[in-house]
């Protein structure tokens, strides 16, 4: 039996971590949540199949600074982007990362399951892929 995969909720409303902890774990899904990018540099890196929702305007670090570092320090985690109001500079580092998505708040829990499973499938075929080599 496999677990259910981990969604790392980057947001710093913490009304909006609620919800998508009541949402994600009514769906079946493990929920950890994080007030910004250096919270989530400081929580214990998880194991299994996970991807991030990460909101792009947070004090501090942006989203996008944030999936910088991850990819600097290796962190290979699929990101969804979700902005309730993003200047158009940040909405256009959005799109030409290799993010899954870019979902604008409020939007239907249809559309951020399906993003969700869209990023576990790349991670599941990047990790296949990279079982080949």
């Amino acid at each position: 039996m496999t677990s259910p995969a981990l969604i790392e909720v980057v947001d710093d409303d913490e009304d909006v971590r609620r919800m998508m902890v009541m949402v994600l774990e009514s769906h079946g899904f493990k929920v950890r949540t994080h007030n910004g990018g250096p919270a989530y540099l400081k929580a214990q890196r998880a194991a299994g199949p996970r991807v991030m929702l990460l909101d792009i305007r947070m004090p501090e670090m942006s989203g996008i600074e944030l999936q910088a570092r991850l990819k600097e320090t290796g962190d290979d985690i699929p990101v969804i982007f979700m902005s309730g109001e993003s200047l158009p500079h940040e909405t256009l580092a959005a799109q030409r990362s290799d993010a899954i998505t870019f979902l604008c708040k409020p939007f239907h829990t249809r559309q951020l399951l399906e993003a969700i499973a869209q990023g576990l499938e790349v991670q599941a075929q990047s990790k296949g892929s990279a079982a080949d080599q």
